[in-house]
């Protein structure tokens, strides 16, 4: 789920500026656009590296952060792959959209809030929190999970687990007498 947002947000920040650029620099040729090959800014610094390719998108690992983009956001330059924003530039929206979607998370995450497992079912409700642990209430019992293996979803807060995958971690982690 925050992937979406960073990835809304990275090629919002890329694409607007590029598209301005794009009538007037050359695309970037499909054989430039390999892992690892350097992509260069608009005064021709580094920003990153290629860290992956896919059919309609790159992904440009710029050391603090990694910006997923379509592959139409890249020009040519005599350097090599360009993009219409420095390296800064990219860290700083990605790290705002992180930002964004860890305020919003807190924000769920209040007691009485409904859990859904990765299918949308209904796992349990926030009981409390306790540092970076929360507490999930359950018809099976309560389950302690840290605060990072929640996401806000569509349908309000996931986690990445079914029930039955939840309530078999459960057990695996609560000491045996």
């Amino acid at each position: 789920m925050k992937l979406f947002s960073i990835f809304a947000a990275a090629t919002f920040v890329l694409i607007a500026p590029g598209a301005a650029t794009a009538q007037t620099a050359p695309t970037a040729a499909s054989a430039d656009l390999k892992i690892g090959a350097v992509i260069y800014g608009p005064q021709g610094s580094e920003v990153g590296k290629i860290d992956s390719v896919a059919s309609d998108t790159i992904v440009i690992d710029t050391g603090t952060h990694k910006a997923t983009l379509p592959r139409s956001a890249l020009g040519s330059s005599a350097k090599g792959p360009t993009v219409s924003v420095t390296k800064a530039q990219i860290d700083a929206q990605i790290q705002a959209a992180l930002d964004k979607a860890d305020a919003e998370l807190s924000a769920a995450l209040v007691p009485g809030a409904e859990v859904r497992g990765k299918s949308g079912a209904l796992i349990g409700t926030i009981k409390e929190l306790n540092g970076d642990q929360v507490v999930v209430d359950r018809a099976s019992g309560p389950v302690g999970l840290p605060k990072r293996a929640f996401a806000k979803g569509p349908q309000g807060l996931v986690i990445s687990l079914t029930a039955a995958e939840l309530d078999v971690a459960a057990k695996a982690a609560t000491p045996q007498s």
